[in-house]
């Protein structure tokens, strides 16, 4: 890996790819001079992605991922900002009306002193993937979050999704929450507990090696049926070697 002007070498850009149900990580990718677009286009040609929805952010928000995911055998909920200007303001333009009359009726969550309602809308729009050249766009999804902390309201939160199907609401919110377990089940395990971000390797391949090795660990841990968490059972696995190899031998 070329030094940069410093004299440091640079750190990583690897896309990962998060089998949300099964709480693995099944594939990475080098992003070709840090370019996370080309990293993800060539990760999807490695997945078999029949029965599956593919959720992204709105980089990966674009025609050549949307054709992509559609030729492995996928689906897509991929997230619609700015970055695809027009379609995004015929999509704001399109979701707004309808959802000024058909709000759906809202899911509430509670806890630790925060009470949450998001509320989806879903409109058929065949007809934009035509005019904007998106390949099997079907659907648009306006997701509105609402949140009370400590009996405060924040301000509201409006996104908005490219859908393959015209999902129905309450699938698109099952769905855009679970997008967000890749932050909290994979790179916050490895940024914390694997001290991932304090690695000091950054010379050859050594850190997508090992940054492979950590996912391997990862989902040995979490497939383990004990019921610990995973800072607990590296902990253990170090200091139990029957755990150790109950560990190694557990995946088949």
């Amino acid at each position: 890996m070329p030094l940069s002007a410093g004299g440091v070498a640079p750190r990583l850009h690897l896309i990962n790819v998060w089998a949300a149900e099964a709480r693995l990580a099944i594939a990475q990718r080098l992003a070709p001079n840090r370019n996370e677009v080309a990293a993800a286009l060539e990760v999807l040609q490695l997945l078999s992605l029949k029965d599956c929805i593919v959720t992204a952010d709105a980089l990966h928000c674009h025609a050549k991922m949307a054709q992509g995911i559609l030729d492995s055998g996928g689906e897509y909920v991929l997230a619609l900002k700015e970055n695809q200007s027009a379609l995004f303001a015929d999509a704001k333009d399109l979701l707004e009306t309808v959802a000024a009359r058909e709000q759906a009726e809202p899911e509430v969550a509670k806890g630790h002193g925060r009470e949450e309602q998001r509320a989806a809308v879903v409109v058929p729009a065949e007809a934009l993937a035509t005019k904007h050249g998106f390949p099997g766009l079907a659907a648009l999804a306006r997701v509105e979050l609402r949140r009370r902390i400590d009996g405060h309201d924040e301000k509201p939160l409006v996104r908005y999704f490219a859908l393959s199907q015209p999902f129905l609401p309450a699938h698109v919110l099952a769905i855009s929450r679970t997008h967000w377990s890749i932050e909290n089940q994979l790179h916050w395990v490895l940024d914390v507990v694997f001290d991932e971000d304090r690695a000091r390797n950054r010379k050859g391949n050594g850190p997508q090696n090992l940054a492979i090795l950590r996912k391997l660990a990862l989902n040995l841990l979490r497939s383990h049926p004990h019921k610990a968490s995973i800072r607990r059972k590296i902990k253990h696995a170090g200091w139990n070697d029957d755990f150790l190899l109950s560990l190694l031998a557990q995946m088949r």
